[in-house]
C-alpha cells in the first residue's frame, strides 16, 4: 500500500505536469518509495522530492524514477525538459519576447534569441555535455558554446551551427529550416556591414572636405586654387576654391614601355649631357678630307 503523497505546491506548471506523471506511474506499480529506491538505485527521499519538490530535479533522478516504474524514458526526458525550460524562464522573471521560429528569423538578433531558446529547451545542459554531444573535442569547444548560449557570438560556420543543433538534440528533420535561417541571418549581417562601411566612408570624406575648405580659407599668404582631400592615406577628392570637387579614380600602374631604337638612329646619337662642374665642349662634324692634288 502506497503512502499518501504530499500536496503539490510548485508554481511551475510544467514541473507539476512532470510530478503528476511520476506519481501516476508509481501508483500503478503499487510500490512505496523504499521498494522503488531499490530498483532505481538511489535514496527514497531523493525520489520523493522529485515527485513533490518546488525545484526541478536532476534529469538522471527522473530517468531512474521512470526506469523503476517501467515508464518510457523518452516521455520522462521530454517532460523534464519542459519543466527545466519553464524554470529558466521564471528565473529571468518572464522577461523578453518569445524566440522566433526558424522561418521568421531575419538577422542576428532573431538568431541569437532562437539559439539561446534551443539551449534552454534542451534543459540547459552543462557546457561539457554540449561539447560531447557536438561530436568530440574541437567541434564545439566549451568556450565557444558559452559565448553562443549567452548571446555573445554566433556560430561562424554552417558546420559549427550543425554541431550546435546536434548538441541541443534538435531533430535532423528540422535542420533544413534552421540552416536556412542561419544563412539569412549571416547574409543580412554582411549587407549591414557593407552599408555601415559606406556610411562611415562618406562621413569621413565629408569631414575631410570640411576641414580642407577651412584650411583653404585660412591660407592668405598665397592663393590656392585646389587641394587634394586624403582619407585613410588615399587621395579621394580634388576640391577647388569655388566649392566644386571631382573624385579621383584609383590609379593603375602602367607597365614601363621598353625603349625601342630604330637602326637609322644609331649613327645620330648626340653626346650625353655634361654633369655639373664638367666642361662642355661642342664637337662639330668631322671635316671632309681634301682631295689629293697629285
Amino acid at each position: 500500500m502506497c503512502r499518501p503523497e504530499k500536496p503539490l505546491t510548485t508554481s511551475n506548471k510544467a514541473l507539476r505536469e512532470l510530478q503528476e506523471w511520476l506519481r501516476e506511474h508509481r501508483s500503478r506499480t503499487r510500490q512505496g518509495y523504499r521498494a522503488l529506491a531499490v530498483r532505481a538505485g538511489c535514496h527514497p527521499t531523493t525520489l520523493q522530492r522529485a515527485a513533490s519538490g518546488d525545484t526541478v530535479p536532476k534529469l538522471q533522478t527522473v530517468l531512474n524514477y521512470a526506469r523503476a516504474c517501467d515508464a518510457p524514458p523518452e516521455e520522462a526526458r521530454l517532460l523534464w525538459r519542459r519543466a527545466r525550460y519553464e524554470q529558466t524562464r521564471q528565473a529571468r522573471g518572464g522577461r523578453g519576447l518569445p524566440a522566433p521560429r526558424p522561418e521568421f528569423i531575419r538577422d542576428f538578433v532573431d538568431l541569437s534569441a532562437a539559439v539561446q531558446d534551443l539551449y534552454e529547451k534542451a534543459g540547459s545542459p552543462p557546457l561539457r555535455t554540449l561539447e560531447q554531444r557536438a561530436g568530440g573535442f574541437g567541434v564545439l569547444p566549451r568556450s565557444t558554446a558559452h559565448r553562443i548560449v549567452t548571446k555573445q557570438a554566433m556560430p561562424h560556420s554552417l558546420q559549427q551551427f550543425q554541431a550546435y543543433l546536434r548538441a541541443c538534440e534538435v531533430p535532423e528533420a528540422d535542420w533544413p529550416d534552421w540552416e536556412a535561417a542561419w544563412t539569412r541571418a549571416w547574409r543580412h549581417e554582411k549587407n549591414d556591414d557593407v552599408a555601415l562601411q559606406s556610411l562611415i566612408r562618406h562621413e569621413q570624406l565629408r569631414e575631410a572636405m570640411e576641414k580642407a575648405k577651412s584650411d583653404m580659407g585660412r591660407l592668405t599668404q598665397r592663393v590656392v586654387e585646389q587641394v587634394t582631400v586624403v582619407v585613410d592615406g588615399k587621395e579621394e577628392v580634388v576640391l577647388s576654391r569655388n566649392g566644386t570637387y571631382r573624385r579621383l579614380l584609383p590609379t593603375q600602374r602602367s607597365q614601363p614601355r621598353t625603349a625601342r631604337r630604330r637602326p637609322a638612329q644609331a649613327s645620330r646619337l648626340l653626346p650625353g649631357r655634361p654633369v655639373q662642374g664638367q666642361l662642355a665642349i661642342p664637337i662639330g662634324e668631322p671635316e671632309a678630307e681634301a682631295p689629293a692634288l697629285f
